[in-house]
């Protein structure tokens, strides 16, 4: 989880600096990046006491950090003291949330391909990238029912 979370982290530092640098958008005022930094720093201990606290299942991590994100954009945009800023900033780090399970998408499926002996080669880019969608879907729903399943047997062990 750190890892993760130190990479989000890390990438709020990276764009906050490019957007001031950017003259193309506007900047946006700090107290934004001061928001996201406070909804995601200790965010494993707060989730962690709520769902226990609640009963509730386990949920990603990276689900977690993206509702994070998508809080601060919300609150941005209501508080009246503090300007919106630019969706650009919100985008780019969700887009660095997606990344992992981009790449895990690719991964598994190029082993599939190598495993069942397929050839794509003919298949057009839309057609691959729709199947990557879909098989990042369904092993979403199965890690969350293999999170599920670990998660009862974990309070059945209390």
């Amino acid at each position: 989880m750190g890892n993760i979370l130190g990479t989000i982290l890390k990438t709020i530092n990276e764009v906050q600096k490019a957007n001031k640098a950017n003259p193309n958008e506007p900047t946006a005022n700090p107290n934004v990046f001061d928001l996201l930094k406070n909804k995601l720093n200790n965010l494993d201990q707060k989730t962690k006491e709520k769902r226990i606290a609640k009963g509730k299942s386990p949920d990603g991590i990276l689900d977690l950090i993206k509702k994070e994100i998508q809080g601060a954009r919300n609150e941005n945009k209501k508080d009246p003291n503090v300007e919106t800023a630019p969706s650009s900033i919100f985008d780019k780090l969700l887009k660095k949330v997606e990344e992992p399970q981009k790449r895990q998408a690719s991964s598994g499926l190029r082993k599939i391909v190598e495993d069942y002996n397929l050839d794509v080669s003919n298949l057009p880019k839309e057609v691959v990238a729709q199947v990557q969608q879909q098989y990042i879907k369904d092993r979403q729903t199965f890690d969350k029912k293999f999170a599920q399943a670990l998660f009862d047997l974990i309070k059945s062990y209390k």
